[in-house]
């Protein structure tokens, strides 16, 4: 992500209420989770330090405090033939259904409740996410 795109970001991000956002990650807490579930995406984890979670656009991105029970979640949830998306989660769109990061591409992904082949792309990055989701 880019510097600039992130001092936009935290500006933005810092200037939105409270109830709709979550508290900063610690080094602990992300430290923590990264034990149980491995890494977490770069700029994403700058996201959870700087900025914390809540809501962008019309989601909710989860905290640290939620993320680590929306993988657990999301693991134990099997589809008979597997989830399509390979992406690590950032939170549940309105309609219930995970989204995250594309761990090949990148981009911002949620896999439609009956989809048999297709994910939703809803964004090229997370930094592209992140700004129209605060600009718009």
């Amino acid at each position: 992500m880019h510097p600039t795109s992130r001092a936009l970001i935290l500006e933005l991000w810092l200037a939105r209420s409270e109830e709709i956002r979550y508290a900063p990650a610690t080094e602990d807490a992300l430290g923590f989770f990264e034990k149980e579930f491995g890494p977490i995406p770069e700029d994403f984890r700058w996201f959870l330090a700087a900025c914390g979670g809540g809501v962008v656009g019309s989601e909710w991105i989860d905290g640290i405090e939620q993320l680590a029970g929306s993988h657990r979640k999301h693991l134990g949830e099997k589809k008979p033939d597997g989830w399509r998306a390979n992406f690590f989660l950032i939170g549940w769109d309105g309609a219930g259904q995970p989204f995250g990061i594309d761990r090949a591409t990148g981009e911002i992904v949620v896999e439609p409740e009956g989809s048999d082949t297709e994910v939703d792309r809803l964004s090229p990055s997370i930094e592209a996410f992140l700004l129209k989701g605060l600009i718009d």
